[in-house]
């Protein structure tokens, strides 16, 4: 915005007047109405442009406001009165009046009819759900294998948390030899609480593959498709058990994101059920900030790709390709 400023020389008055003009209350009150909040820019002063203003009846029997405004008359937290380009309400002896102007009368209009709800303050912090983002870091150093016959494209992945808050995964079932597993995403909120999503349907199973520990079946998806985009292979991996094992980037310790603990939160231990085969309970969870890193040297760790012609090929890693897990982008 361009400004243009002049020099005025000095002016005669031909009379000097003192007027007092009483100052509005600093901005720090708040109204909330029909759920909504706005600041107060004063208590009992005169109502000038852009303001919402509240009017007690320490200020006297009316607002004495002109017509150019919203008024709306309050009594035991609800809105009884309201009058728009009126002007000079009555304020009733057991509440108060809320006048705006400008945007404030716009506010007003827009939030307080008849019945709603007023409450005064700064109303408590809106409780947010604090969703992970699941993803697949680029795929590097793929390197390609032969044992027995069957040729393997190897490749190591790292699955990050890039959201605002953990994956948390809980699994439970009625005994320790039952397989009635019911498995929940638990949600991390600001307030610091949880909340237990609905059943997602993923499968916990107890196997090998070198590790004795719980598994989430086809938490991600390896595919192979040639250059024109046509399906050719998928890997046959399916357990995953997710841990904070790798950090990512430099979001540990990052003031850009305080939500990142500064040390692993879910071990192989904790996280994965480790020698645990009766467990009735399991947490899978990663943090927000730090990746799980399957190497290549896993089994399965990789699509085979026997019988394919060498040539150029598109590998895709999908993280939660089934939509199990609730996130901030889907």
């Amino acid at each position: 915005m361009r400004r243009l400023h002049l020099l005025l020389g000095p002016l005669l008055l031909a009379a000097c007047v003192m007027v007092a003009i009483p100052a509005a209350q600093a901005a720090t009150d708040t109204v909330t109405v029909a759920g909504q909040s706005h600041v107060v820019n004063g208590v009992d002063v005169r109502r000038t442009t852009g303001f919402l203003v509240r009017y007690t009846p320490a200020h006297g029997a009316r607002t004495g406001t002109n017509v150019y405004g919203f008024e709306a008359a309050v009594v035991n937290g609800k809105v009884t009165t309201v009058a728009d380009g009126v002007g000079n309400m009555v304020i009733p002896s057991n509440g108060y009046v809320l006048s705006g102007h400008g945007e404030a009368r716009t506010w007003l209009r827009s939030r307080a009819t008849v019945g709603a709800n007023v409450v005064l303050g700064t109303p408590p912090p809106t409780v947010t759900n604090r969703l992970p983002d699941i993803g697949v870091r680029t795929l590097r150093q793929f390197v390609i294998t032969t044992v027995g016959g069957t040729k393997m494209l190897k490749f190591p992945a790292v699955t990050a948390n890039i959201g605002e808050g953990p994956l948390e995964i809980s699994g439970t079932r009625s005994t320790s030899t039952s397989t009635d597993w019911v498995s929940r995403q638990v949600v991390h909120r600001s307030d610091g609480t949880t909340v237990p999503l609905a059943p997602s349907g993923a499968i916990f199973y107890f196997a090998g593959d070198g590790h004795a520990h719980w598994h989430i079946r086809d938490f991600d998806s390896y595919d192979l498709f040639n250059a024109s985009g046509t399906l050719l292979k998928q890997g046959e991996k399916h357990g995953f058990c997710f841990e904070d094992n790798t950090t990512y980037r430099d979001w540990v310790g990052s003031p850009k994101h305080p939500t990142t603990p500064l040390s692993p939160v879910y071990t192989h231990e904790s996280s994965c059920g480790e020698g645990r085969p009766g467990a009735t309970q399991i947490v899978h969870g990663l943090s927000v900030g730090w990746g799980d890193t399957y190497p290549a040297s896993l089994p399965d760790q990789g699509i085979d790709i026997t019988g394919i012609p060498d040539g150029t090929y598109l590998v895709r890693v999908t993280a939660d390709w089934q939509n199990f897990w609730q996130e901030t982008n889907e």
